[in-house]
């Protein structure tokens, strides 16, 4: 059996196409994910264990069970207001003002 230019040209094309394919198929599952934890969430993004902040530090990760509005309730009570806005644009994904108006609604 012999393998013309072409044979191979062709298996070559084939094996390309099937591992973007494979590629896809775990973009489009992770994109389900993020999804379902949109939707999940109360008001919006929640990252999947912690966000990183600008500096390179990472925040404690928080279950979808509210241990974040703790948080931010406790920094709140401890007149650490600021502090809490900035760990609710984090934990949430929030714009400065949907921050302000989260923390204050607590």
């Amino acid at each position: 059996m012999e393998f013309d230019f072409t044979t191979i040209v062709l298996a070559i094309i084939v094996f390309s196409l099937m591992l973007m394919v494979i590629g896809l198929r775990f973009e489009v599952r992770s994109l389900r994910e993020d999804l379902n934890r949109l939707a999940e969430s109360p008001r919006g993004y929640r990252p999947l264990s912690s966000a990183t902040h600008q500096g390179g530090e990472t925040s404690p990760s928080f279950s979808q069970n509210g241990e974040g509005d703790e948080m931010l309730r406790s920094l709140v009570a401890k007149g650490r207001k600021i502090e809490a806005i900035k760990e609710a644009r984090i934990l949430y994904n929030f714009s400065l003002k949907e921050a302000k108006d989260y923390v204050e609604s607590l």
